[in-house]
Order: structure tokens, then sequence, then C-alpha cells
């Protein structure tokens, strides 16, 4: 199946671009193959907005995403990663079945997402912070306000 030329990855790419955030060697997405590691790896299918982030950005995005793990093969560790993070505030949080982890931040927060929608809502924990958080109300909105943020 033929991605359009208004695909999200591509759409965040070229802003990262245009942004100066990278240049075109430092951007680079995984292949499908490797997006289907991730989902054999951790047991879930992913949402079509985050795949389209990571055939264009999954393996390098230059300067944007500076600071978290979020990047193949990288990302895949996150998962064990954020439920020590949760084992570690002695609570009943945990992440639930269809629940990715798609960044991580100095292992105390990271982001996620239920996998079951297309274009998911974003949650935030951080440790000492009690509960999850909604963060924003989609994928694609957390990929343009964390651009946004960055220039």
């Amino acid at each position: 199946m033929a991605e359009s030329n208004t695909s999200l990855g591509k759409k965040v790419a070229n802003e990262v671009l245009e942004a100066g955030l990278a240049t075109e060697d430092e951007i680079e997405g995984c292949t499908k193959h490797e997006i289907e590691h991730i989902e054999q790896d951790c047991g879930v299918t992913l949402p079509d907005a985050y795949k389209s982030f990571l055939r264009y950005l999954g393996m390098s995005s230059g300067n944007f995403l500076q600071g978290y793990v979020c990047h193949y093969p990288r990302v895949i560790h996150q998962q064990d990663i954020a439920r020590r993070v949760l084992d570690r505030e002695d609570s009943s949080i945990g992440l639930d079945e269809g629940e990715f982890v798609f960044v991580g931040s100095q292992c105390v927060s990271f982001f996620y997402f239920n996998t079951q929608k297309k274009d998911p809502p974003v949650y935030v924990f951080a440790e000492g912070h009690g509960e999850p958080e909604m963060f924003s109300g989609s994928f694609s909105d957390w990929l343009f306000d964390a651009l946004e943020r960055q220039v």
C-alpha cells in the first residue's frame, strides 16, 4: 500500500528539516521489518499514526526529540524501563495490555498510548507525581507540539 505525500511522518520530517533541527542525512526511518520487530517484541499492533512516524523518523531525527529515548531499537527497551519506574512508585499503577511506551526520559518519566486507536491520546507518567495524566489528545498532536516546543 503506497503512502500519500501528506502522511504524518512525512509532514513532521519536512517540518523538522525546515526548522533546521536536522539535515537530510540526520533523518532516517525504520524499515517495514524493523517496525514489525517492535510489534513482535512488544506484543502489540502499533497505531497508524505512530507507524508513519517510524517510517520517516524512527531511526534518527537529528536534534528533534533530542534528550528522549524514542528511536529504534532503543524504544523497545522503554517498555521494561517504564515498568521499573512504575514498580518504584509502590502503587497499583501499571501499564495495561495494549499500552505502548514510545518515549522515555532519564528513566524517570515516559509517554505512552493505547495501541488500539489509529491516532491515540498520549499520556505521561513522571516518577513522584502520582497518577499518569493525559498529555495530548492524539499522537499526531503530541508530535507537532514537540516540534513547536523545540523551534
